[in-house]
């Protein structure tokens, strides 16, 4: 009876969101008007915009085990997703700017120990469009659907492969970390890139089971995209809302190596590769990223694994009432040196923008199917199903 109910009200919630959205005034392009930008204050050749962020979620369906850890049992959760504040502009010169962002992500999530962190803590200097140079904390440059800001995602989660191949290279926040890069574009965007090298793994961190590390090489990325003249994307997002056109090809590379462990004398090495194709035409937006990933171990009790990860998924806005339905399909390996440890994941949604990016709510199904070896199977369950509704407010 309780699923029932929390069914209906889902459903409700969201058809009151896309019948309100329907009866937007013809003339406004969005029901409440264009996106927001933040508040922004100057001073001389200094300036700070100050932007807000929070992302209600309600999720329900299989998210918690059952008391004797057998099968999924079903319960709901309502939570803060994430909770950003952001600061960021130019430091005495146009050509010199800095962003921090704190967040305070699954904030009361059942399980979560609430907390509040730094996300990105930078300084980048712009020489031309050909050559900016990054210090501080930041994304590594790999994985497309990553690297796209987490305010403009197609699909409420991003896909199970590349949340995994984030924690590939770190204990802690691995794929935001202080790093040093090197990036720009050329040809008005047609070619771009980036060259960054970070620590990666440290000393102390527990990188095995029973093995922690004692000291490793540098961690080093590239990524370079490329766009056809007049398909270049001019800024980074799962859905340009029916606006403009691009066609992007990315590949990336990111190794560790020498790892050494303090319980004996072993080591291991770390390399990443990932190709990725995205683009849109108006209202159609398509995306395709395959990720494959190495831990290569000298220790015998470690050995070597090789996880692997694909999805595909696309959508598109309706413009009136600005609705969009989405879909994605993707196929996680989670080792492929060993048998039946595929985890398949389908999602089916919509998404209605009220304010653009700075009002919109999101209703996703996600349907996970596992293997029989593959983490997430239970001795009962093969498969879990969840419903996830999430607003977002960005101002």
């Amino acid at each position: 009876m309780k699923r029932k109910l929390i069914w209906t009200l889902a459903f409700a919630t969201l058809g009151a969101c896309l019948i309100s959205g329907a009866a937007a005034p013809a003339h406004a392009e969005f029901m409440f008007g264009e996106e927001t930008k933040g508040v922004k204050v100057s001073q001389n050749e200094s300036d700070m915009t100050i932007r807000l962020r929070l992302q209600p979620r309600f999720d329900f369906g299989d998210t918690i085990k059952s008391k004797d850890g057998s099968s999924y049992a079903s319960e709901s959760d309502l939570y803060l997703r994430r909770v950003r504040l952001e600061l960021g502009g130019s430091l005495l010169t146009k050509t010199l700017t800095y962003n921090v962002t704190l967040t305070a992500d699954k904030w009361d999530k059942a399980g979560n120990t609430n907390e509040i962190g730094v996300q990105y803590a930078y300084l980048k200097w712009k020489a031309d469009d050909a050559f900016t140079l990054t210090a501080g904390k930041e994304k590594l440059p790999y994985s497309r659907v990553s690297l796209a800001s987490s305010s403009k995602q197609l699909v409420i989660e991003r896909p199970v492969s590349t949340e995994a191949a984030k924690k590939v290279f770190g204990k802690t926040d691995a794929y935001y970390q202080p790093k040093l890069a090197a990036s720009g574009k050329a040809a008005e965007g047609v070619f771009a890139y980036e060259v960054a090298v970070a620590d990666g793994w440290q000393n102390g961190e527990a990188i095995q089971t029973n093995r922690t590390v004692f000291k490793a090489a540098p961690l080093y990325a590239a990524r370079v995209e490329l766009s056809p003249p007049g398909w270049v994307e001019k800024s980074k997002s799962d859905a340009h809302l029916g606006k403009g056109q691009h066609l992007t090809f990315g590949a990336n590379v990111v190794n560790q190596g020498s790892i050494e462990y303090k319980e004996n004398g072993f080591e291991e090495d770390r390399t990443l590769l990932g190709l990725d194709i995205s683009g849109h035409l108006n209202g159609l937006t398509a995306q395709f990223e395959y990720n494959a990933w190495e831990v290569d171990s000298t220790d015998p009790a470690v050995g070597a694994s090789k996880p692997r990860g694909w999805y595909a998924q696309a959508g598109y806005f309706i413009d009136g009432p600005n609705i969009e339905p989405v879909a994605r399909y993707e196929v996680y390996d989670q080792d492929s040196n060993a048998a039946d440890k595929e985890e398949k994941v389908t999602t089916l949604g919509v998404n209605w923008y009220g304010k653009g990016h700075s009002l919109k709510v999101g209703a996703n199904w996600v349907r996970h199917e596992f293997d029989n070896n593959a983490s997430g199977r239970l001795a009962n369950a093969d498969s879990k199903d969840l419903f996830q509704v999430q607003a977002q407010m960005y101002f």
